[in-house]
């Protein structure tokens, strides 16, 4: 099934809108701009409000997912115990910035707001398993040894 007869399956009203999303999410791993500007047209509601509703729908990606996933707190502990520095390594190193996948398709670079480990902090989670202590320095050897 094609991501538009996925859309044109459903009735045309705002309540088809998180069911598609869902659907999209689903099949794909994300919805891409093009389905967005799809259901626009077929719902006949913007993409301003479609992107909105997606602020709030955390399990909807907006480009496809990385091999591995990586995600750092930025809960108040981890930033007080340097995650920044951390994001900023991890961008640095491997050619992507928070919020996306690089280039190669090997990593998405996510973050949270905290993993309830902040005896531990900083904490980054990769492919769902938890590093706790991490550091700049150190950060880079777990991810190649992880990754590659």
């Amino acid at each position: 099934m094609t991501n538009k007869e996925i859309i044109e399956n459903y009735n045309k009203s705002k309540e088809s809108l998180k069911p598609i999303l869902d659907e999209l999410q689903d099949m794909n791993g994300f919805v891409s701009e093009e389905d967005i500007a799809e259901i626009s047209n077929y719902l006949e509601i913007s993409k301003k409000e479609i992107m909105i509703l997606l602020k709030y729908k955390k399990n909807i990606k907006l480009e496809k997912q990385g091999e591995n996933i990586i995600v750092v707190c930025k809960g108040p502990n981890c930033l007080k115990k340097g995650s920044i520095d951390i994001i900023k390594e991890i961008e640095k190193n491997f050619n992507v910035e928070e919020g996306h996948t690089s280039k190669d398709g090997k990593l998405t670079l996510e973050t949270k707001n905290c993993f309830k480990k902040c005896g531990f902090a900083p904490n980054v989670e990769i492919n769902g398993k938890l590093y706790s202590n991490c550091t700049k320095e150190n950060i880079v050897k777990i991810l190649k040894d992880v990754i590659y």
